[in-house]
């Protein structure tokens, strides 16, 4: 069975119910038996639960501030050398059901699981919806499963933040790995009832919450890769439908196509 190192930061919430929410997927995480530990970054004046600081699987490690990528990435290089890590956000869990074996013998083709979120569903937790947004959950990751150790460049920016999740992905790549969302096959679950979160809302529970953690960098604006979903996109021809390309730039596409794959050698 895959013993996953998970990496996240915990945090206290003056809201009771997104408190809950926080807890009950860091408890999911510590029950689940893919989970070798859960390590926590742990930021200044947190308080963790007595019924998680004493967990056998529970590590914590003091960071003192918002946890970056750069600081998950150097904290894995360090301490969890050879084995396989995933970078969470706090209210999501990692399905016990997945065949996460499988995930991690993958990891050692230079690739990068950057997953988007199923939604939880307490009146149906086993049957969820999956979180489709723009181009099948192309902007929208919430964990990365990678071997440490591991160098990506240009990723100091807060996990969390506001374009975080492309801009990881353009750094991935760019890094000399293959970021793949693989969300069906690897599912990763969400918690986030008490918000209301709506795609017509998100910009504005973002705002409101970012004077608790700091404003975003827009880390986005330095370079941006999209990764939908493996399973949900299987044609060039079916995403130029979606994006309503003219005749023009479809060409282009076709092209860049082209020219990606095929180089001219002449005698």
């Amino acid at each position: 069975m895959a013993s996953l190192h998970v990496i996240l930061q915990y945090v206290n919430d003056a809201r009771p119910a997104r408190q809950a929410e926080y807890d009950e997927c860091a408890r999911r995480n510590l029950d689940n038996p893919h989970v070798a530990a859960v390590h926590n970054l742990i930021d200044q004046n947190v308080v963790v639960p007595a019924a998680f600081a004493q967990h056998p699987k529970l590590r914590q490690h003091k960071l003192g501030r918002w946890m970056t990528f750069a600081d998950a990435f150097a904290f894995a290089n360090s301490q969890l050398a050879n084995e396989p890590c995933a970078l969470i956000n706090l209210d999501i869990y990692l399905d016990s059901e997945s065949d996460w074996d499988r995930a991690v013998r993958l990891l050692d083709e230079k690739l990068v699981w950057c997953l988007s979120r199923t939604e939880f569903d307490p009146e149906n937790p086993t049957k969820p919806a999956l979180a489709m947004q723009f181009a099948a959950g192309a902007n929208s990751q919430d964990a990365w499963i990678f071997r440490a150790p591991i160098e990506i460049q240009n990723c100091d920016f807060g996990v969390g933040t506001l374009g975080c999740d492309n801009a990881i992905a353009d750094r991935i790549k760019g890094s000399g790995f293959i970021p793949i969302n693989a969300a069906r096959r690897f599912r990763i679950f969400h918690i986030d009832r008490c918000r209301r979160r709506t795609e017509e809302n998100q910009h504005e529970i973002y705002q409101s919450e970012r004077s608790t953690r700091g404003q975003s960098t827009h880390p986005e604006r330095d370079g941006q890769y999209l990764v939908p979903d493996f399973d949900t996109i299987q044609s060039a021809d079916e995403l130029m439908r979606v994006l309503r390309l003219n005749d023009v730039q479809r060409y282009t596409v076709l092209c860049d196509i082209l020219n990606r794959f095929v180089k001219v050698r002449n005698p």
